[in-house]
């Protein structure tokens, strides 16, 4: 066996040949007529290709993961002074992920893909020394079974509740909580407040809520503050009647007005997509989650440094140079 696979099965028949009962672990298998199933607690790994260093947190500080059907939401926010203000919280850093797996790929697809996701993430998270990550709560509830089919096929065809756990295991390897909140009225809050695209502004919505459940606080929802939702929205007035963030959903979903902020997209027959650093039509650097295999794009604003690839290809004189990123990331 190779892959990780290989070193885990290696360390449980390692770690299960020793003579002292102490120094073992739990382990249970079963067989099929196909698969051989391995059960253990990967926390008794010491050596578990997975396990990364962990960091030391600052407080005030989260990682949310918005999820879409097509897109998931990775954003990393601060907030020191009034977790329940939403201008008070400071946008980090966002990258959306946009899922490009056909509808009757295999599961070991998907699970290879959402693991490059979760393996994201938990970078983003490690490099703002975020301790906890951040998710929707009652995410097994939002499976399709009306009459559309293809929004059926669209909705189901990769598990949420995988992912999830797929992200609560390598995150306890990385020393990382990881928190469940409510994440109602997300999306237009986040849009409202947070110059990002949709998934990532309401990730950052989801994490600032992360934050005030941390510190406390038990109604997740921001303050409403007389003029608030009129200082946030640059589309027109917002009548003063209303109370709640409840009637402004309803009042903004009325009026039919696009408030949601577009995601960045590749333009067909952009070349360079797959190397860091190259800057596109769009304005984010686009990085592919891993091997050829793994259908699926990351998108972030263009670092101030370009990427080693995009830096010899220009002094090679194979690319020209102003498609080198220069612009320092906002």
């Amino acid at each position: 066996m190779t892959g990780n696979r290989g070193i885990i099965m290696r360390q449980l028949a390692q770690i299960c040949a020793n003579k002292a009962e102490a120094d073992r672990i739990n382990v249970s298998f079963s067989i099929s007529d196909t698969h051989v199933s391995v059960t253990f607690d990967p926390m008794d790994l010491p050596h578990h290709p997975q396990r990364r260093r962990p960091v030391a947190p600052i407080k005030g500080r989260c990682l949310g993961v918005d999820l879409n059907p097509n897109w998931i939401g990775i954003a990393a926010a601060a907030n020191t002074e009034d977790p329940g203000a939403v201008d008070k919280t400071r946008l980090l850093e966002h990258a959306p992920v946009k899922l490009d797996m056909p509808k009757d790929a295999s599961a070991e697809l998907v699970r290879e893909t959402l693991g490059a996701v979760c393996d994201r993430a938990i970078s983003m998270a490690r490099k703002h020394r975020c301790g906890t990550i951040v998710l929707e709560r009652g995410l097994s509830k939002l499976r399709s079974s009306g009459r559309s089919r293809s929004l059926n096929r669209l909705l189901n065809y990769w598990a949420r509740t995988v992912f999830v756990q797929m992200l609560q295991r390598r995150a306890r390897l990385a020393g990382i909580d990881v928190l469940e909140v409510w994440a109602g009225y997300s999306s237009t809050i986040g849009n409202l407040a947070f110059d990002a695209p949709d998934a990532c502004a309401s990730a950052t919505e989801i994490a600032r809520r992360g934050i005030a459940r941390l510190a406390g606080i038990k109604d997740v929802l921001p303050a409403l503050e007389e003029g608030c939702v009129s200082r946030l929205w640059k589309n027109g007035k917002v009548p003063a009647e209303l109370g709640s963030w409840q009637d402004v959903h309803r009042t903004i979903k009325a009026a039919k007005i696009g408030y949601r902020r577009p995601h960045p997209d590749v333009p067909l027959g952009a070349r360079g997509s797959d190397v860091h650093g190259t800057e596109l039509f769009c304005g984010h650097a686009v990085v592919r989650l891993g091997r050829r295999r793994r259908p699926g794009l990351l998108f972030r604003l263009t670092s101030a440094r370009p990427d080693a690839a995009v830096r010899a290809l220009a002094q090679c004189g194979r690319m020209p140079c102003w498609r080198v990123s220069t612009r320092k990331s906002e």
